[in-house]
């Protein structure tokens, strides 16, 4: 029991102290100077935090500005190139359009002088086979008779 007794004591011991020192130290004093480094420290850390925040947004501006250029420049030098394509397609579409039609009228031409030919000799061959045909009925009705009478 003396252990506890003891225990005891040095806690009340231990309070009165405390007690004693809390009155002799303004506690309010403490509270405010406590408050007034916490609100620094919130200053300066959204003070480096803005700072921080305005060189990422200046920097993102920039590479934003970057891209853009680059794109616009990729995309002048695409449709440029595309466009000589089109026009060197154009232009063989084009010789091959003057190629053609030559050929067309070249054909055209051959077929008028053919066509002139082949009348003629359409109507020269009409005539003789006219005459033709009525011979060779002849000849033919009188072999068919002999063909029956050889089988």
């Amino acid at each position: 029991m003396s252990a506890k007794k003891s225990l005891m004591h040095g806690l009340k011991d231990l309070r009165s102290t405390v007690e004693g020192l809390a009155k002799n130290v303004n506690l309010a004093k403490i509270q405010e100077s406590a408050k007034k480094v916490v609100a620094d420290a919130q200053k300066d850390i959204t003070s480096v935090v803005n700072k921080d925040l305005d060189l990422v947004k200046k920097k993102l501006a920039k590479e934003k500005k970057d891209l853009e250029k680059m794109v616009n420049t990729t995309l002048t030098k695409e449709l440029k190139k595309a466009k000589s394509f089109l026009n060197d397609q154009k232009k063989e579409i084009d010789l091959l359009q003057k190629k053609i039609e030559k050929l067309i009228k070249k054909k055209k031409a051959t077929k008028k002088k053919t066509t002139k030919k082949k009348a003629t000799k359409k109507v020269a061959k009409k005539a003789t086979k006219k005459t033709a045909k009525k011979a060779p009925a002849r000849k033919k009705a009188t072999k068919k008779t002999t063909k029956k009478t050889a089988n």
